[in-house]
């Protein structure tokens, strides 16, 4: 949390995150969401985030671009990458891509 208030406090153009709310309680994690959304919607900030976390992605993300041995795989828009793939939600869609 200390890292993440260090990187927002000079209010950056673009943002890197890499798992911002890994080993969190989801009462932390949720508050830290949705921060980093209102944060990056008021300054207009764009954010690079790194996550293993599906639904996280789906909120806080509008281009993904998912990654299988270092390489990308598929990119697009989250509900784009649903439908191509034919699932209900991105965790689903990653959980295809990546056993394929």
């Amino acid at each position: 949390r200390v890292s993440l208030a260090k990187a927002l406090i000079n209010e950056p153009e673009i943002l890197l995150l890499d798992e911002p709310t890994a080993s969190l309680d989801p009462d932390v994690g949720d508050y830290i969401r949705t921060y980093i959304e209102d944060f990056a919607s008021k300054k207009g900030t764009t954010i690079l985030l790194a996550s293993h976390n599906m639904n996280e992605v789906e909120r806080l993300c509008t281009e993904v671009m998912m990654m299988k041995n270092g390489e990308i795989i598929d990119k697009g828009t989250c509900s784009s990458l649903i439908i191509k793939h034919g699932r209900k939600n991105l965790e689903e869609t990653f959980l295809k891509i990546v056993r394929e």
